[in-house]
């Protein structure tokens, strides 16, 4: 054969398999479903706003079930101040602790100018009302969490730890039992040291239905820990930050990462932020996110955030008139709320998602709304519960646009921060 000829017939041959070869993938779509009104529907009420209604995930979740397990901690330094009297903010009744008498040596010159040391005197330290602290905020913000929740798909659990770590409550849809059982947790108090890895590790085996939960298969998997500060359990003395115990909840995070559980972390408060190669390593090891907060009553204006269904944004607007939706809210569990402004007649309405990827997704319904007398309670509860919500963030007095500056400088800091452990510490485990 021709050389000239071969060499082309080659090229031909290489560029067909090319050809035939796997094509790019492109990222899917993130999947938008309105649930509330259906297409046609025709709405007759006083208000000239609807309720509109829905759920949103990536395309990669096989189903619409997700399964949350909340890790707190509550471990002895939750017990220090948060920053905020959650008495405005939530019904958390006064809850004191009472702390043991500390003892100071009494020293005395004699008149030989010796220094004699005298019998110790005990002085019982003022109670301190943990409606402040740090774990109620951690509380506060989970409670706030659920409630923005839908239960007819998502299964809720709670696990704390401190010394060593408890499934106080296994994934159940009755939020309003989780709810009893965060107010228990607040009672009880705080105690112990940090066993970070205990509560991973059971977090992964309830979340796989492993243990006391019942296993869904189809649901997507998260954990939400809240923490104040980073492991000294189960290898170190429960005093102080231990590598080998930083080591381990961080594999302990990584495993959990491979089974298909991100575990979200929230750091709270100077302790957390000083030393957050923990939480920082737990997050990116899980495919999770990290959010620190110095303030730790500012978690209230930012447990929202957080999206495990792959879904950071959406928008909805009345494509018939221009209007945006009011009142706009996506919970964590990809389920969503607004208020979208009607005219008489027909309304289109788009609601517009972005994945976390940067993929776009879309979903359409068109109603007929007529004005009439009657009003719609649907309307008017979420409505309430919004302005609640927002109150909550107002009484923290700090803007949300503050409060996120402050958690991107955090974040920047914890990430360029080196590794270093504290110095040895001193009192009752932290």
């Amino acid at each position: 054969m021709n050389p000239s000829l071969f060499r082309f017939v080659k090229l031909w041959l290489v560029l067909f398999l090319v050809l035939l070869g796997p094509k790019p993938v492109r990222p899917a779509e993130p999947r938008v479903q309105i649930l509330s009104p259906t297409s046609d529907a025709r709405i007759t009420q006083d208000q000239s706003t609807i309720l509109v209604s829905g759920k949103v995930a990536s395309q990669s979740a096989r189903s619409s079930n997700v399964d949350i397990m909340l890790v707190l901690d509550t471990s002895g330094s939750t017990k220090d101040y948060s920053g905020a009297d959650f008495a405005e903010l939530s019904d958390l009744p006064p809850n004191y602790l009472h702390l043991p008498a500390q003892s100071s040596p009494q020293f005395s010159v004699s008149l030989g100018g010796r220094v004699v040391v005298g019998q110790p005197r005990y002085e019982q330290p003022p109670p301190i009302n943990l409606r402040n602290s740090i774990l109620a905020a951690e509380v506060v913000a989970s409670r706030r969490l659920l409630t923005q929740l839908d239960p007819k798909t998502t299964r809720v659990g709670v696990i704390t730890f401190s010394k060593d770590a408890r499934l106080d409550q296994p994934l159940t849809h009755d939020f309003d039992e989780v709810h009893r059982l965060l107010v228990s947790i607040y009672k009880a108090g705080p105690n112990g040291g940090t066993n970070m890895v205990e509560g991973i590790r059971l977090g992964i085996k309830e979340l796989h239905g492993l243990g006391a939960s019942a296993k869904r298969t189809d649901a997507i998997k998260a954990m939400i820990l809240l923490t104040d500060g980073a492991p000294s359990l189960p290898l170190g003395d429960g005093l102080r930050v231990n590598s080998a115990d930083v080591a381990l909840v961080i594999n302990g995070a990584r495993l959990a990462g491979k089974s298909g559980i991100k575990v979200h972390v929230f750091g709270l408060g100077e302790q957390a932020l000083v030393h957050p190669e923990a939480a920082v390593g737990i997050a990116m090891e899980s495919g999770g996110t990290y959010t620190p907060v110095h303030r730790p009553a500012d978690v209230l204006a930012l447990v929202e955030n957080i999206s495990v269904v792959g879904v950071e944004y959406i928008q909805i607007i009345n494509q018939t008139t221009g209007q945006k939706a009011t009142n706009l809210r996506l919970a964590a569990d990809g389920f969503f709320s607004s208020a979208v402004p009607v005219v008489e007649g027909r309304n289109q309405i788009d609601v517009f998602a972005r994945a976390s990827d940067g993929t776009t997704g879309r979903d359409t319904v068109t109603i007929y709304y007529q004005s009439g007398t009657q009003k719609s309670l649907d309307l008017k509860v979420f409505l309430e519960k919004e302005r609640k919500l927002k109150l909550e963030v107002e009484r923290l007095g700090r803007s949300q646009a503050e409060i996120q500056r402050d958690v991107e400088r955090s974040r920047e800091d914890s990430l360029r921060r080196p590794s270093q452990l504290p110095p040895p510490a001193e009192g009752p485990p932290r």
